[in-house]
């Protein structure tokens, strides 16, 4: 339901999208409802969602004045979040997965940050893996304090996707949508247009935003909380289109941030080489047999568009030499790498 209250000026924005997160959403919800600051709106955004949840977010609605509820058919997660982009009548915007929550500091936080720094376009801040026993930080590559436009393009901008000496791939800033905070103006001239992408949308515009911004804050303050206590979700699964996916994030980033500078062309490309090696990665780690993932690896990666486009020009030597592997067809070397390195993952 929509609340016909009369439009104001409303600090925050806390969009959720929601599907298929019945047994977590009342914790999600009441985390954010439960804040020390209290002037802010919720978007709840049901997905189309075939369980309890939208019913669960109508009575939200139906309690609440703060919160305001949009239903929608099932589009993906980001559909769900643009939906939630569009409706926002705050000043910044954040997002919670609906099977998440927050620290019920986290907008007190935010508004003494945003008024102490001089409003920026973005603030970040820490958060934690949660556990069904205990919880561990989210590594973070970036020294706290407000980052102008000077400091970002000198310290952030050019290893805010790759940067060598981090690993595997990693990047200076975590590339999430929901352990940051941002200027409603910013977001809507940089949300992920491309609502087909299914597959690590978070990269398709937060590094965009990131980009685009004046000025960021990264705050120390942990106050996300990512729920790992249910290990039964889509990273744990199958996922067939898993290439195609990943085709579709690495086409986006290069047509929104190719071009503008090199040393965001070079990181685009080690992305997606490490997109390419984790699609090998979940064929061999999701096929019952060796005989099936090198047949996987052969038909799908093999010839893949992808693999053709990747330079191996700003790569480590390991990685080097494990996509020449598979560019020379040596697919049975390639799928005992990827089994030695998953078996190294576990241990």
């Amino acid at each position: 339901m929509e609340h016909s209250e009369e439009a104001r000026d409303i600090p925050f924005s806390v969009v959720i999208p929601i599907y298929k997160v019945e047994d977590c959403l009342e914790r999600c919800v009441d985390s954010v409802l439960g804040q020390s600051f209290e002037d802010f709106e919720v978007i709840l955004v049901d997905d189309g969602s075939p369980d309890g949840c939208p019913a669960l977010c109508d009575r939200y609605g139906e309690r609440d004045s703060r919160v305001r509820v949009l239903h929608k058919e099932n589009g993906g997660l980001v559909s769900a979040r643009n939906a939630g982009i569009k409706a926002a009548r705050g000043r910044y915007v954040c997002y919670v997965d609906g099977d998440d929550w927050v620290s019920d500091r986290l907008l007190e936080t935010m508004y003494r940050a945003l008024g102490e720094q001089g409003e920026p376009d973005m603030v970040v801040y820490r958060a934690v893996y949660q556990y069904d026993v205990g919880q561990e930080d989210i590594p973070c590559h970036v020294e706290s304090g407000l980052y102008d436009k000077a400091r970002l393009e000198r310290e952030i901008y050019p290893a805010m996707m790759y940067d060598a000496g981090l690993p595997f791939f990693t990047g200076k800033v975590f590339p999430a949508a929901w352990n940051k905070i941002y200027r409603r103006e910013l977001l809507l001239e940089h949300y992920c247009r491309d609502e087909r992408i299914g597959l690590a949308e978070d990269n398709a515009f937060v590094f965009e935003c990131l980009y685009f911004a004046d000025s960021v804050y990264f705050c120390e303050d942990r106050l996300y909380y990512y729920n790992r206590c249910n290990e039964g979700s889509m990273i744990s699964c199958y996922n067939e289109k898993y290439l195609e996916k990943s085709q579709l994030v690495c086409q986006y980033l290069r047509e929104r941030l190719g071009g503008r500078q090199p040393y965001l062309d070079r990181q685009i490309q080690v992305f997606q080489a490490a997109w390419l090696m984790m699609a090998v990665f979940h064929e061999v780690r999701f096929s019952p047999s060796g005989r099936i993932a090198r047949g996987r690896i052969r038909e799908k990666i093999g010839k893949s568009q992808l693999l053709g486009e990747c330079s191996f020009a700003f790569l480590p030597l390991v990685s080097k030499i494990y996509l020449l592997l598979l560019k020379m067809h040596c697919y049975s070397l390639v799928w005992l790498v990827s089994r030695l390195r998953i078996k190294n993952e576990v241990s």
